[in-house]
C-alpha cells in the first residue's frame, strides 16, 4: 500500500516536470495534476485511511511488534475494497480511450478497471502458487531487513503465514525475495497487485483533475 501511493507520487512528479519542459510562451501543452484535489472527494479517504494504517503497522513491525500479521489477509481484502469507491466515482469502468468511452463492450475491455482486475488476478495466482508449493505458508528472503529490523528471525521460524526462506523453499521466484532496503518484502505477485492499484489511483487523479478544471471553465464562461 505505501508503495503504491509512493509510485503514484513519483509518476506524477515526473509527469508535471515533463510538461514544465515542454512549456512554450508561458504556456503548457497539458495541464498539469494536482494531487492536493485527492483531499476534496470522499471517494480517496478509504485508501487514505488505509495508507495511515499502514504506516502505524510498519512503526509496530519496526518494533517487533507483528501479532497482526495474522490478520494480513483481511487487511489486504479491506485494501482492495477501499478502492472500490474511486471505480464508482470516476467511471473507471468506462474506456481510458476517448474513441471507445461509451461503446459498450469494447469501452468496458478497454477500462482502467478490466485493466486493474487483470493485474490483480495475475498477482494473487502467482502469490498462491507461492504459498500453495510451501505448504501454506509465504517464504521471506531477506538481507537489508536484517539491519532495519523490519524482520524478526525468532518469529519467523514459529508457525506463522511468513516464515523465512532458504534453499528448501519452492518456487523462490514467486516468494517474497524482494527486499526493499530493509522496510518491505515483495513478491512478482505485489508487484502486479501494485500496479492494479497504482492504475486505479493514477486514473482517479487524472479524472478529479479534469473534473476540477471543467468546473473553473464553466465558472469563467458565467462570469
Amino acid at each position: 500500500m505505501i508503495e503504491t501511493w509512493l509510485i503514484l507520487f513519483l509518476i506524477i512528479f515526473i509527469r508535471n516536470k515533463f510538461i514544465q519542459k515542454l512549456e512554450r510562451n508561458g504556456v503548457y501543452l497539458w495541464k498539469q495534476y494536482n494531487i492536493n484535489l485527492i483531499f476534496k472527494n470522499w471517494s480517496f479517504y478509504p485508501p487514505i485511511i488505509l495508507l495511515v494504517l499502514y504506516l502505524i503497522l510498519e512503526v509496530m513491525m519496526l518494533n517487533n511488534i507483528i501479532w497482526f500479521l495474522k490478520y494480513s489477509t483481511i487487511i489486504k481484502q479491506l485494501t482492495l475494497l477501499s478502492f472500490l469507491g474511486l471505480v464508482i466515482e470516476y467511471n473507471l469502468y468506462d474506456s481510458y480511450f476517448e474513441k471507445y468511452k461509451g461503446n459498450g463492450l469494447i469501452a468496458f475491455l478497454t477500462s482502467p478497471f478490466i485493466f486493474s482486475m487483470v493485474s490483480l488476478c495475475i498477482g494473487l495466482i502467482l502469490n498462491y502458487i507461492a504459498v500453495f508449493s510451501n505448504n501454506g505458508h509465504m517464504p521471506l528472503f531477506i538481507s537489508f531487513s536484517y539491519a532495519t529490523g523490519y524482520a524478526d528471525i525468532q518469529e519467523l521460524t514459529k508457525d506463522t503465514f511468513y516464515i523465512l526462506g532458504d534453499h528448501t523453499s519452492k518456487m523462490i521466484f514467486l516468494c517474497d525475495m524482494i527486499d526493499l532496503f530493509g522496510f518491505s518484502n515483495l513478491s512478482i505477485g505485489d508487484l502486479f497487485v501494485i500496479l492494479c492499484m497504482t492504475t486505479i489511483l493514477y486514473c482517479s487523479v487524472k479524472q478529479t483533475n479534469i473534473k476540477n478544471n471543467n468546473i473553473k471553465k464553466l465558472n469563467e464562461m458565467q462570469k
